[in-house]
């Protein structure tokens, strides 16, 4: 089985394309906040985005509530705009040893960003170079490669709580760049409220609202049809919008499990 998180379809393509490689199936990670993640397969994968050097909150809090198996291989793939995950591998396998498992192999992806500032035509090269390298990903989880040993640490308290972009109010955890404005293009079509991971938005007057349990996966922004949701931090609050192209929005909707 392979899990993904994603907002903008760029780790969902990247765990379809692996899984169309190793026939495996896919899982979205998202609708285990409500129920614990619970898995005895030979082989376990996970696709996420990097935030900041590190895993998403929202994946922390799941796999350390999780049930995995030890004597699994267990893989992470990890998409980010720089092409580099920082501490996010020692932390999920944290996260993962929390769950009775262990990281076995760890590799990352280059992708379009979703925050930072990039160029069209950057994300474009980083679209073209990704099948390649996803295909060498593949070629090295059919090996069995084992390039990640893990320090069979669990989890800490503040491990999710200490995570950048956790709860609100807090410049340490840059939560300010969860801060969002719907503008007055907003027509309450709703396609905010589905797609967020968390439930975070709600439709009230024909207007999308923000909660406080946001994961700063950006889907918000980057699928509304209007471009009408925006960060409020300066340097980001115009950036264009960007999905994956071959991931579509009803994709973005599959929370079943």
């Amino acid at each position: 089985m392979i899990y993904y998180f994603t907002g903008t379809g760029n780790s969902l393509w990247c765990a379809r394309t692996i899984a169309d490689a190793l026939g495996e199936k896919v899982e979205n990670l998202a609708p285990y906040q409500d129920k614990q993640l619970a898995c005895s397969d030979e082989v376990v994968g996970f696709v996420l985005p990097t935030y900041m050097g590190d895993v998403p909150w929202l994946v922390k809090k799941i796999l350390i509530a999780a049930k995995l198996p030890k004597a699994s291989y267990t893989f992470v793939v990890m998409t980010s705009n720089g092409g580099a995950s920082g501490s996010a591998f020692a932390n999920m396998d944290v996260a993962l040893v929390s769950a009775g498992g262990s990281l076995d192999a760890a590799f990352d992806l280059q992708m379009p960003g979703i925050c930072v500032l990039c160029s069209p035509e950057d994300n474009a090269a980083r679209l073209s170079a990704a099948p390649a390298k996803v295909a060498e990903i593949c070629e090295a989880l059919k090996r069995r490669t084992r390039n990640y040993a893990s320090a069979g640490t669990p989890a800490g308290a503040g491990f999710v709580e200490g995570t950048y972009f956790y709860g609100e109010h807090s410049l340490k955890r840059l939560t300010l760049m969860k801060n969002f404005e719907v503008t007055a293009d907003c027509n309450g079509c709703g396609t905010c409220a589905r797609i967020c991971p968390t439930g975070n938005i709600r439709i009230e007057n024909g207007r999308a609202v923000h909660g406080t349990n946001c994961a700063a996966c950006y889907a918000c922004l980057h699928w509304c049809p209007k471009h009408a949701t925006l960060v409020k931090v300066p340097t980001i609050k115009h950036r264009f919008q960007y999905h994956h192209p071959e991931v579509k929005l009803d994709d973005m909707m599959e929370r079943d499990i």
